[in-house]
Protein backbone atom coordinates (compact mmCIF):
# COMPACT_ATOMS: atom_id res chain seq x y z
CA UNK A 1 0.00 0.00 0.00
CA UNK A 2 1.05 3.52 -0.71
CA UNK A 3 0.42 6.52 1.43
CA UNK A 4 -1.59 8.95 -1.66
CA UNK A 5 -2.80 11.48 1.17
CA UNK A 6 -1.94 11.79 4.75
CA UNK A 7 -4.28 13.70 7.18
CA UNK A 8 -5.83 15.73 4.03
CA UNK A 9 -8.62 18.01 5.48
CA UNK A 10 -11.71 18.56 4.29
CA UNK A 11 -15.56 19.71 5.11
CA UNK A 12 -18.55 18.31 4.55
CA UNK A 13 -22.17 19.01 5.57
CA UNK A 14 -23.31 16.36 7.72
CA UNK A 15 -26.71 14.74 8.68
CA UNK A 16 -28.05 17.12 9.99
CA UNK A 17 -26.69 20.10 7.57
CA UNK A 18 -23.99 21.35 9.89
CA UNK A 19 -20.71 22.21 8.49
CA UNK A 20 -18.29 19.96 9.87
CA UNK A 21 -14.32 19.38 9.12
CA UNK A 22 -12.68 15.87 9.24
CA UNK A 23 -8.94 14.36 7.82
CA UNK A 24 -8.83 11.97 5.61
CA UNK A 25 -5.62 9.16 4.56
CA UNK A 26 -5.65 7.69 1.76
CA UNK A 27 -4.03 4.55 0.96
CA UNK A 28 -4.12 2.67 -2.19
CA UNK A 29 -2.60 -0.66 -3.39
CA UNK A 30 0.56 -0.74 -5.93
CA UNK A 31 -2.16 -1.83 -8.59
CA UNK A 32 -4.75 0.54 -7.28
CA UNK A 33 -7.29 -1.93 -7.62
CA UNK A 34 -7.90 -1.17 -3.76
CA UNK A 35 -7.68 1.54 -1.02
CA UNK A 36 -8.36 2.29 2.40
CA UNK A 37 -9.80 5.28 3.84
CA UNK A 38 -9.05 6.77 7.84
CA UNK A 39 -11.17 9.17 8.63
CA UNK A 40 -10.62 11.15 11.77
CA UNK A 41 -12.21 13.74 13.56
CA UNK A 42 -16.02 12.63 12.59
CA UNK A 43 -18.41 13.24 15.43
CA UNK A 44 -18.89 9.99 17.42
CA UNK A 45 -22.46 10.58 18.04
CA UNK A 46 -24.15 8.85 15.08
CA UNK A 47 -20.49 7.98 13.29
CA UNK A 48 -22.08 5.87 10.46
CA UNK A 49 -24.67 8.55 9.60
CA UNK A 50 -21.66 11.11 9.79
CA UNK A 51 -18.97 9.18 8.03
CA UNK A 52 -21.38 8.19 4.80
CA UNK A 53 -21.74 11.91 4.46
CA UNK A 54 -18.15 12.75 4.67
CA UNK A 55 -17.43 9.68 2.32
CA UNK A 56 -20.42 11.27 -0.20
CA UNK A 57 -18.00 14.66 -0.17
CA UNK A 58 -14.78 12.82 -0.73
CA UNK A 59 -16.45 11.12 -3.54
CA UNK A 60 -17.38 14.21 -5.21
CA UNK A 61 -14.09 16.68 -4.58
CA UNK A 62 -10.97 14.47 -4.00
CA UNK A 63 -11.12 10.98 -4.36
CA UNK A 64 -11.91 10.85 -8.51
CA UNK A 65 -8.87 12.79 -8.84
CA UNK A 66 -6.58 10.12 -6.55
CA UNK A 67 -8.82 6.55 -7.45
CA UNK A 68 -9.70 4.49 -10.15
CA UNK A 69 -12.78 4.54 -11.13
CA UNK A 70 -13.32 1.00 -10.36
CA UNK A 71 -11.58 1.12 -6.84
CA UNK A 72 -12.41 -1.61 -4.22
CA UNK A 73 -12.39 0.67 -1.32
CA UNK A 74 -12.55 -0.28 2.47
CA UNK A 75 -13.26 2.54 5.00
CA UNK A 76 -12.07 2.91 8.75
CA UNK A 77 -13.41 5.79 11.04
CA UNK A 78 -11.07 5.88 13.65
CA UNK A 79 -12.79 7.00 17.19
CA UNK A 80 -11.09 9.18 19.46
CA UNK A 81 -8.99 7.67 22.20
CA UNK A 82 -11.02 8.71 25.58
CA UNK A 83 -8.09 7.83 28.05
CA UNK A 84 -4.15 6.41 27.87
CA UNK A 85 -5.30 3.04 28.47
CA UNK A 86 -7.93 2.17 25.99
CA UNK A 87 -7.09 0.58 22.65
CA UNK A 88 -7.64 2.35 19.37
CA UNK A 89 -10.75 1.60 17.79
CA UNK A 90 -12.88 2.00 14.64
CA UNK A 91 -15.99 1.64 12.89
CA UNK A 92 -15.60 0.01 9.58
CA UNK A 93 -18.07 0.79 6.43
CA UNK A 94 -19.17 -1.64 4.36
CA UNK A 95 -18.87 1.24 1.75
CA UNK A 96 -17.82 1.57 -1.91
CA UNK A 97 -17.38 4.73 -3.95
Amino acid sequence: MQLLRQAHQFEYRDHQGVDQLGTVDVWASGSGAQAVLVLRGIPHGDAEAQARKALLTLTYTCLPYLLRPDVRLHVLVLRPQLDEAAKARALVLPLSA
